[in-house]
């Protein structure tokens, strides 16, 4: 059971229509999204604090992952046939 004043109803309402949906969707998705912000930067803690970002090797010119860059500039043509 969840109680609204009368105003909300009438404006949730009128979204639904709005929106081709129902009131208790609207109320659904509303209630996921109050909920969910605090679970999705739980979420982005712990992967940030299980997979550390490494810092990426700057060569003599400054250029970030110099090493990938020049891999990466290799034509698979160029590459022997396993």
């Amino acid at each position: 059971m969840l109680q609204l004043r009368e105003d909300q109803i009438a404006e949730l309402d009128a979204h639904a229509v709005a929106s081709n949906s129902s009131r208790s969707k609207l109320v659904r998705d509303a209630v996921d999204a109050a909920l969910r912000p605090a679970f999705l930067s739980d979420v982005a803690a712990l992967y940030a604090a299980a997979y550390p970002t490494a810092t990426p090797d700057i060569d003599e010119w400054g250029d970030v992952d110099a090493w990938h860059a020049a891999a990466s500039a290799t034509a698979l043509s160029d590459l022997e046939p396993w």
